[in-house]
């Protein structure tokens, strides 16, 4: 958002400028002090770095008459102002008199925001001697929405939970090691209760201005063992740790559940995207503060997707975009695709032996796999139903051509103990983690 000054004549006895540029802030919700509050509720600010500035430009100073002075009264609640570190309003109605600079200099005031994505007005008054008001200015104050990440964002770090013995991942960890270096890091599980699904626990989102940046990140209720890993690793200074909603958790809770497609026409940001799981009548979802929250933040316009097909009813089993440069929108968007499954087992040899399969799956040879009619009825079903149902919704929502999509070999079987809902028969290769770097690779 720009403002521009529009100054016209400031000399004595002339009008005002028509408009300033807004003050456009971070709420102040992190713990810089560490004190075990949030900032904004700190009575003095204390090892302060989240104040936007609002800068009073000297020509409006300079046209006023020796005898008159300037009033700004705060409009709304939501937001403090300060002047070099001293509280001049709290909250509606207050208002003050700014002191001119010395030596014809702007004046920069501090501003305080307590909530994310919120609004107010500061009204800027001239007056003459006697009170009387000859000119107003407003000037918007704007705390900036919550933004979840996307894929084509550059890499910071990236995280995963390391276990050997009763959980071993020891090939995926190195691999990550040599792929990423020092932007990889990984913790014990053996430390969270063995929980392995740190992509299902937490979301990471950001404030951003031109004067801080606060990173929040977003615990989910699921609560299974690594409740306490984010305050443990990453909550302090700048990084709060926050959770919307509360009680027990389904499925449809982790994040897992919680994507970002990147920037389209309309939505510079991205838009957020999650899975619906529909039981009969009713309709599990994400819990609906957190819905609240995404919904109110405004500038990602959440959707959903029907998940109802998966046991386990998570958005990036099925789905995920990648950065690819030589795109019409510098992405690509993935979905499985049952046709294209099908159409890769039958390029091969339909005796080959597939030992795992015929140990785990009790498909022994690519034939055993293609000749099942009921296995493809279901995957036929999948498709017509969900997969091409799910990419109509993306053309809809995102605006997406058949130049933007990559459709993925992939089959789904009846998961066991999971009353006919399904699970992915072949590797889910979309269910990954994209790791952009700075060059956009």
């Amino acid at each position: 958002m720009i403002g521009l000054y529009l100054l016209f004549g400031c000399n004595n006895g002339s009008e005002w400028p028509e408009t300033l540029p807004p003050v456009i802030g971070v709420a102040n919700i992190d713990d810089d002090d560490s004190n075990g509050r949030e900032d904004w509720r700190d009575n003095v600010p204390n090892e302060e770095n989240d104040f936007s500035t609002f800068t009073i430009p000297a020509n409006l100073f300079s046209a006023l008459k020796p005898e008159d002075r300037i009033v700004l009264r705060q409009q709304d609640d939501g937001f403090r102002i300060y002047e070099d570190g001293t509280l001049k309003t709290n909250s509606q109605d207050d208002y003050f008199t700014l002191s001119k600079p010395d030596n014809d200099a702007n004046l920069t005031l501090e501003v305080e925001f307590q909530n994310i994505n919120s609004t107010g007005i500061v009204t800027l008054e001239w007056q003459g001697d006697d009170g009387t008001v000859e000119h107003e200015l407003n000037v918007d104050f704007i705390s900036v929405p919550m933004l979840l990440n996307h894929h084509l964002q550059p890499m910071e770090e990236v995280y995963a939970m390391s276990g050997m013995g009763f959980v071993s991942n020891q090939d995926f960890i190195e691999g990550f090691e040599q792929a990423l270096g020092d932007k990889f890091i990984a913790y014990s599980v053996r430390d969270y209760d063995w929980d392995v699904w740190l992509q299902d626990e937490v979301e990471f989102s950001s404030l951003y201005s031109s004067d801080a940046r606060i990173d929040i990140i977003i615990d989910s209720i699921r609560n299974r063992g690594l409740d306490d890993l984010p305050e443990d690793k990453w909550e302090g200074p700048d990084v709060p740790v926050k959770t919307w909603g509360q009680g027990v958790a389904n499925s449809q809770d982790s994040f897992g559940n919680l994507e970002v497609a990147p920037p389209v026409d309309g939505y510079p940001y991205g838009r957020i995207y999650y899975g619906d799981w529909y039981y009969g009548a009713s309709v599990e979802t994400i819990t609906e503060p957190l819905v609240t929250q995404l919904v109110n933040s405004g500038s990602q316009a959440p959707f959903t997707l029907d998940v109802t097909f998966l046991c386990v009813g998570h958005v990036d089993e099925y789905t995920t975009f990648i950065p690819d440069a030589s795109s019409p929108k510098g992405f690509k968007f993935l979905i499985a695709d049952v046709n294209e499954g099908y159409a890769f087992l039958e390029s091969l040899d339909p005796n080959m032996r597939l030992t795992k399969y015929g140990i785990d799956k009790g498909y022994p040879t690519v034939d055993s796999i293609t000749s099942d009619l009921a296995l493809r009825r279901l995957n036929e079903d999948i498709q017509l139903d969900y997969i091409e149902s799910t990419w109509e919704v993306m053309q809809a929502e995102l605006g997406l051509t058949e130049d933007d999509i990559i459709r993925v070999p992939m089959l789904f079987e009846e998961a066991p103990q999971c009353g006919g809902y399904t699970a992915t028969l072949i590797p889910s290769t979309l269910n990954m983690v994209v790791a952009t770097n700075s060059d956009g690779t």
